[in-house]
């Protein structure tokens, strides 16, 4: 397991251990800003940008809801499990968002690269995601909020324990976060 850092320290045997493949790996909960961010990291540093969700929908030839309806979690976590292999084995030097539920199913991120948690506050997140009624409608887990906040919690601990850097969302500060990463990632020899 790595050391986690916080917004301001860098750990370089950290750095040096996890990114071996030169991939980026944003993990968060749904909402935080994993697949934006990523895009525009993978933009301005010339990268190829995944979404794991997307990977699984493709390979599927469907939606990430009617998986979980018609095959349940299980099947979709040993999805998330192949395409972490995947990774693992095949794609380097890229910049990849991983489903709120991927940290769940693979217990060894830093396996895929350097590992970069975006901390989004839940309240915030909510009020976030109601702004786009048509990303609401793709979260079913948002129509019970006791529940999402509880497995919120529980998904806390485990990008806290499985991230090389924390990176905290809030308020509409998603720009300079993005400007946060790009700095933090100028500094690291294996990513030039």
């Amino acid at each position: 397991m790595s050391n986690v850092l916080n917004d301001s320290s860098v750990n370089d045997s950290s750095v040096n251990d996890s990114s071996v493949n030169g991939n980026i790996i944003f993990i968060g909960f749904m909402g935080s800003g994993k697949t934006t961010l990523g895009r525009k990291i993978a933009k301005h540093f010339g990268r190829l940008f995944l979404d794991t969700d997307l990977l699984i929908e493709s390979r599927e030839n469907m939606e990430i809801l009617d998986i979980f309806k018609q095959h349940g979690e299980k099947y979709f976590r040993n999805l998330e499990r192949e395409i972490s292999e995947l990774i693992q084995n095949s794609i380097r030097n890229s910049i990849i968002a991983v489903g709120g539920g991927f940290p769940t199913a693979v217990s060894s991120l830093q396996k895929l690269g350097f590992v970069i948690y975006l901390d989004i506050d839940f309240d915030f997140m909510i009020s976030e995601v109601k702004k786009h009624p048509a990303e609401l409608e793709k979260r079913p887990l948002l129509e019970n909020l006791d529940e999402a906040k509880k497995i919120y919690d529980f998904r806390k601990k485990i990008y806290k324990s499985q991230a090389d850097k924390i990176f905290t969302i809030n308020h509409n500060n998603y720009e300079t976060v993005v400007d946060e990463v790009i700095n933090f990632l100028k500094n690291i020899k294996e990513f030039e």
